[in-house]
């Protein structure tokens, strides 16, 4: 193949459009449209221009006319199943699991700062069956942000790529030449390892699907990773003028309306997710309030609440500088649910005159 370019970048278009993505209810199915025909003839080996960077490869390709690409439905989810169509040529392959993360660039839209890649997870290795769809059970966790994390302002995205593991062997994909293709020279070989800059070439559609379905109690849209829910909250609230300011992403497909609550306990319909012990001492505790504020976020959008601190909450800081509380969450409007979160409360410093 000609036009083989290496450079970090080449994926960061591709990847910012799949981020977006809607995710559907139910399983859903993303990748290639496995009723193309595998005609590649290229191997790890012989797409590569001199020097030879290894022989074998992880490729990853998408389609942005067709939809055709490795990447989840937005939201947390688990890939339960993979499908390779090869041709009349086999060998091992291996499913890995790549994790990138973007930040927004105010200064340039549209170009986001960009970080790839770690793996976090590969599949066992197996040898598809030659002329036809070999399917492949998995159990990737994935996650696709909407919105970043308040804490670091990236966002997360999980997506699949194929390893080609016998040198010789050709990659499994079809010609397309409205697809751009990134490889990882070698192919990807134990999660926890990072690596940045890919190669690029184009014209090809590797030729892999998946199955991925919402990860149960988290909102399709998510991106919650910070708390596997509908909001995602801070850990740390700093207290300026009296008041506790708390940076909020709604992970929903839909506006996040409620009231929030700074409390000594966790309480309502999140007291199961703690241990038998701490909800025996929760039970004979009396819940107090320090502060309270109604929320109202756009789906996928970060607002910053500022509650005010009621007098026993001004009395808690004034003693101590700072102090633990409970972040409870009551949703109007909508089903969804969100875990207690204890938060650190720090008084901000005092800016000299």
């Amino acid at each position: 193949m000609s036009g083989v370019r290496r450079g970090a970048l080449v994926l960061i278009p591709l990847l910012v459009a799949l981020a977006t993505a809607p995710a559907g209810a139910g399983a859903v199915t993303f990748g290639a449209d496995l009723s193309r025909q595998p005609d590649n003839t290229a191997t790890c080996i012989t797409i590569q221009f001199f020097p030879i960077y290894g022989p074998n490869c992880s490729v990853v390709s998408n389609n942005p006319t067709t939809g055709e690409n490795s990447f989840p439905p937005v939201g947390e989810g688990i890939v339960s199943q993979v499908r390779v169509r090869v041709g009349p040529a086999t060998g091992r392959m291996q499913v890995a699991v790549e994790e990138a993360l973007r930040k927004d660039n105010p200064g340039d839209p549209g170009h986001p700062t960009y970080a790839c890649c770690k793996l976090v997870a590969l599949s066992p290795v197996f040898t598809p069956a030659p002329n036809s769809v070999t399917t492949v059970p998995v159990n990737f966790p994935v996650r696709q942000d909407l919105a970043p994390d308040p804490a670091t302002g990236f966002y997360v995205d999980d997506h699949l790529s194929l390893s080609v593991l016998d040198e010789g062997v050709p990659i499994p994909a079809a010609s397309d030449p409205g697809a751009g293709v990134g490889i990882w020279f070698p192919a990807w070989q134990s999660p926890g390892e990072e690596r940045a800059g890919i190669y690029g070439t184009a014209g090809l559609t590797v030729l892999f699907n998946a199955e991925w379905e919402s990860r149960p109690g988290v909102a399709p849209g998510g991106g919650a990773a910070a708390t596997g829910a509908a909001l995602r909250l801070p850990r740390t609230a700093r207290i300026v003028n009296g008041r506790a300011v708390l940076p909020l992403v709604c992970n929903l497909s839909q506006v996040c309306r409620g009231l929030l609550r700074l409390q000594n306990r966790a309480v309502g319909a999140t007291r199961p997710l703690l241990a038998p012990a701490q909800r025996r001492r929760a039970r004979r505790k009396r819940t107090v309030t320090y502060a309270s504020a109604p929320f109202k976020i756009p789906a996928g959008k970060k607002r910053v609440l500022r509650a005010k601190l009621n007098a026993v909450g001004r009395r808690l800081l004034r003693r101590r500088g700072k102090a633990r509380a409970w972040l409870n969450v009551s949703f109007r409007g909508t089903a969804a649910t969100v875990p207690s979160r204890k938060v650190t409360l720090k008084r901000a410093a005092q800016r000299r005159r």
